[in-house]
């Protein structure tokens, strides 16, 4: 008589559940009913968790008792799911808007003098600052609504940094910190004020305990301008210097592009992939230059610097730097931080373009790399970089060049995602113009870009918002006989110790407007009309993390300070399985899944809703 899986004591199932990965539960879960009874127990949903989810918002909340580790089991496999198969939970046109903020799941809405603030993930109420009770400046230049010009900063543990900028002044303005806690008049929510010496390339960071704010203004040994970074106390119980400390030797000035700052656990970090300001004619390898220091110390002394963590060599071949995108993001399971950068390489000096995904661990506190001679030749003496052997570019280098030399370093497949895995089918490409926004979520390993479609729907006048998106899972332990039936949807492994992945096909969201009601919902809400503008040349802004996308979409620029005052829309889209954010108005909450949508400014999954878009019976 044969043993059925099934049939096994439930003490055999969670000593084999424990020693699997959280996709391989859910997989063995959905094999047959009587071991979907798998995700209903606690413990083992809590296994899995901690093995590689413990520092995300659903373990800790279930570590608080607020949640069920089983619903946070849930929750984390739903939005990783909704991003492989580019199928949002949610779309919502939140409201119109002169600027936003999105961060851990808090999105600050600014309209003229008044920011609304809202937990997107939560059923509260928003809480609604009136910027005239608060900031003194504006309620004294009120009577002109071009005086000032406000911009949301950062938002971070209850608290908005705002940048005011008075037109038509000799100063550069000033930076306040805001609560937003509720419950807090608008007169007592000011924590501090701070005027600026200088606002070129002005950023800001903050803690409940610290903001450190910076810009691109100081000038450096070679007469090029330097980072400077400040910070300021926001209680009395901590001090820090006066004197901004000076990023030497830290190139980049474009955010996003050639440098990402974050604060992390009590440090302040900062990564570029510029290594000097002037172009090396003979150059072999690139490095990411990585820096960090304490909150409470931002002091030379204290800083932490690599100046060597390895990037790339120069022979892999050459970039499309427009397409270059930087980020620093959080490993959910070791809360470490990870530089994530996107390039697009004409890889070996094909004609065509790859983009890829490549991560790297942060890695500060030494200055040189910890590499060894080999008996590389060197440019000075003993004193100079190490060069590659038998190169024939060496006998050109004089004391005018610079080169930088490491040896290549293996990448494992965890290091790097490429958009279009070896042999399979690329898709439908956009050029640059026609990509509005791209983003990278390393939590959910899925790559995310908003384009211009011109192909999907039969109105030449207009081109739809579209989500263009891409994932992949480590593939399982068969990899070896699923590579020669399904070898598109693999990228094997170079190592024995290596993993393999399988990657899902790069999928389009929405549908076109004409497949089914529910669609031609989608794309308005995706392409609302804009206020006072055309949608011709309209620029977006937006920003993704593992939960939610939040965009807004601007008219075309005029080129008349009215560009710095004119409104926006705002829009959601929500990956997670939860409630939609309070709207900014009159208007009733929706009901629950499954029930008739209020608006038709806003969409929710429902169970059956594939089934039913396919007879046309949603709506």
């Amino acid at each position: 008589m044969s043993l059925k899986l099934d049939s096994l004591p439930f003490d055999v199932l969670f000593y084999v559940t424990s020693h699997l990965g959280f996709d391989d539960i859910i997989s063995l879960a959905h094999s047959c009913r009587q071991l979907r009874s798998l995700l209903q127990e606690n413990g083992i949903c809590r296994k899995a968790i901690e093995d590689e989810f413990r520092y995300t918002k659903e373990a800790r909340l279930a570590q608080e008792q607020r949640i069920s580790f089983c619903d946070a089991f849930s929750y984390i496999q739903d939005r990783r799911q909704a991003f492989s198969d580019a199928y949002p939970f949610s779309a919502r046109v939140i409201g119109r808007a002169n600027d936003f903020c999105y961060r851990k799941g808090v999105l600050c809405i600014l309209q003229g003098n008044t920011i609304r603030v809202s937990d997107v993930h939560a059923h509260g109420p928003d809480t609604t600052i009136d910027l005239l009770f608060t900031i003194s400046e504006l309620s004294q230049g009120s009577s002109s609504s071009g005086d000032t010009k406000l911009s949301l900063l950062y938002y971070n543990d209850d608290i908005v940094t705002i940048y005011v900028e008075g037109r038509g002044r000799q100063d550069n303005g000033r930076l306040y910190a805001i609560t937003t806690k509720s419950g807090v008049s608008d007169q007592e929510r000011l924590i501090k004020k701070i005027q600026l010496e200088a606002s070129y390339k002005l950023f800001a960071r903050h803690t409940s305990c610290f903001v450190y704010y910076g810009t691109y203004t100081s000038v450096g040994s070679q007469d090029h301008h330097e980072w400077e970074v400040q910070g300021v106390s926001l209680n009395e119980k901590n001090s820090l210097p006066c004197t901004p400390l000076q990023l030497h030797g830290f190139f980049g000035a474009d955010f996003g592009s050639t440098i990402a700052l974050e604060i992390h656990e009590g440090y302040f970090y900062a990564v570029s992939n510029q290594s000097t300001f002037e172009a090396e004619e003979i150059d072999w390898t690139s490095f990411y230059h990585c820096i960090r220091f304490p909150l409470d110390s931002p002091k030379a002394e204290s800083l932490e610097s690599n100046k060597k963590l390895w990037r790339r060599q120069h022979d892999e071949g050459v970039i499309h730097d427009s397409w270059t995108d930087l980020s620093l993001q959080i490993d959910e399971n070791t809360n470490d931080l990870m530089i994530v950068e996107a390039r697009r390489e004409y890889q070996k000096s094909l004609s065509r373009q790859v983009r890829t995904y490549y991560i790297s661990e942060f890695v500060s506190g030494f200055d040189s790399p910890s590499i060894s001679t080999g008996g590389s030749p060197l440019l000075e003496a003993s004193t100079g970089p190490e060069l590659p052997w038998g190169d024939p570019y060496i006998q050109t280098l004089d004391s005018t060049n610079n080169p930088n030399y490491a040896p290549p370093e293996t990448r494992f497949n965890r290091n790097f995602h490429p958009e279009v895995p070896h042999g399979s089918n690329p898709g439908r490409p956009f050029i640059l113009a026609r990509t509005k926004l791209r983003a990278y979520t390393y939590s959910c390993a899925s790559f995310m870009d908003m384009v211009e479609d011109d192909r999907c729907c039969t109105d030449p006048s207009t081109s739809c918002l579209r989500l263009r998106i891409g994932s992949r899972r480590a593939a399982p332990l068969d990899w070896a006989d699923l590579s020669t039936t399904t070898p598109q949807q693999l990228t094997l492994p170079a190592l024995p110790n290596d993993v393999a992945y399988r990657h899902s096909p790069t999928r389009m969201w929405p549908q076109s407007a004409f497949h089914c009601p529910c669609s031609r919902r989608l794309h308005r809400i995706l392409n609302p009309p804009l206020p006072g503008g055309s949608a011709y040349n309209r620029s977006i802004t937006g920003t993704l993390d593992e939960r939610s996308l939040v965009y807004m979409i601007r008219p075309g620029r005029s080129y008349t300070p009215s560009d710095d005052n004119a409104l926006g829309i705002v829009v959601m889209v929500g990956f997670n399985r939860g409630p939609l954010p309070p709207k900014h108005g009159a208007e009733d909450r929706p009901p629950k899944h499954g029930g008739t949508p209020q608006s038709e400014s806003e969409w929710h999954w429902a169970p059956g809703a594939s089934g039913r878009c396919r007879e046309r019976s949603c709506q």
